[in-house]
């Protein structure tokens, strides 16, 4: 499901999509990704980092029903993944003010598509 996911953003945003982070306890390795049981099924949490010329309120608007279909389509439920796209501005931004969520990803997260955009900070430039 996460493959079919970075597909399709990658066909949707293309070199716009910078990044697509794996995060939260998954990515922590403190959940397994064979349980079934509904109550203790851990849910999947992705962040994609987009260009600041994206809008992102729009790619957003087509991540929920996206994610929706893939999972109907291999039969699993939608309620498991969450997707959260955001653009380079919002992560400088998030990082100038040392965020708990983004200290929080950035402690743990693993790199699905892309980098790590470190260098993108106060005071640093994407890319860089």
């Amino acid at each position: 499901m996460v493959e079919r996911i970075v597909a399709r953003l990658r066909e949707e945003l293309g070199t716009e999509l910078l990044a697509v982070w794996l995060y939260g306890s998954r990515a922590r390795g403190e959940a397994d990704p064979n349980e079934t049981d509904p109550d203790l099924r851990s849910d999947v949490d992705l962040l994609a980092i987009v260009d600041s010329s994206r809008d992102t309120e729009a790619a957003s608007r087509w991540a929920l029903p996206m994610v929706e279909a893939e999972a109907d389509a291999i039969g699993d439920s939608p309620v498991y993944y969450s997707l959260r796209i955001f653009d380079t501005e919002w992560l400088r931004g998030r990082r100038e003010i040392r965020s708990f969520f983004t200290r929080e990803v950035d402690r743990d997260k693993l790199v699905l598509y892309g980098e790590r955009l470190d260098e993108i900070g106060p005071g640093g430039e994407a890319g860089a």
